[in-house]
C-alpha cells in the first residue's frame, strides 16, 4: 500500500501559540511551530479517522480514540500511537515528556512510515481529525490548543 498526503489544515488557540504552520509537500508533513505558553500535563489528543470510499459521497468514521498525551507518553506499553509518535520524532525537536515548555518546534519533512499504517486498511480518500485540548471532550470544559484536518489517499498494491 501507498499513502499519498495531499492535505493539512490546521487552526491554533493563539494564546497559547504565536505561530503553527503546518504544510504538505511531496507527501511529506513539515511543520513550524512557535509555543507561547507551556502545555502542562492533561493535555488530550481526540483523533477521529475516516473513510471515503470510491463509490461513495460522504466520509465515515472508522475509529475515534481519546487520549491522555502525557500518560501515554510516561508508559512503557507499546501502541500504534506511541508507534507513530516515536517516528514523528525521529524528525522533529518534538517533547517526548511532560510539560511541554513554550519554544520553537519543528517537523521535518515526515512521510508515512508504511509499517505504521494497518494493513487492513481500504483502498479509498481518508480524512483525519486531531484535536488537542484540555478538559472534557464535546463539553463547556473543553479548551481546545489544536485542531487539525489531514486528507489523504491509501491505494493498495
Amino acid at each position: 500500500s501507498t499513502v499519498t498526503l495531499s492535505r493539512v489544515n490546521c487552526k491554533e488557540n493563539s494564546r497559547y501559540f504565536r505561530a503553527l504552520n503546518v504544510t504538505v509537500a511531496n507527501s511529506t508533513i513539515s511543520a513550524d511551530i512557535e509555543l507561547v505558553q507551556a502545555l502542562k500535563a492533561g493535555f488530550r489528543g481526540h483523533i477521529d479517522v475516516q473513510l471515503r470510499l470510491s463509490n461513495a459521497k460522504k466520509f465515515q468514521s472508522l475509529v475515534q480514540t481519546d487520549t491522555d498525551y502525557c500518560e501515554l507518553l510516561s508508559t512503557l506499553k507499546d501502541s500504534l500511537f506511541r508507534r507513530w509518535i516515536k517516528s514523528v520524532a525521529k524528525n522533529s525537536n518534538f517533547m517526548e515528556n511532560c510539560p511541554v515548555p513554550a519554544g520553537h518546534y519543528y517537523l521535518r519533512a515526515w512521510h508515512v512510515d508504511m509499517g505504521l499504517v494497518p494493513s487492513y486498511l481500504l483502498s479509498g480518500d481518508y480524512r483525519l481529525k486531531a484535536l488537542v485540548y484540555y478538559g472534557k471532550y464535546r463539553t463547556k470544559k473543553q479548551l481546545s490548543l489544536v485542531d487539525c484536518l489531514v486528507e489523504a489517499s491509501v491505494h493498495s498494491k
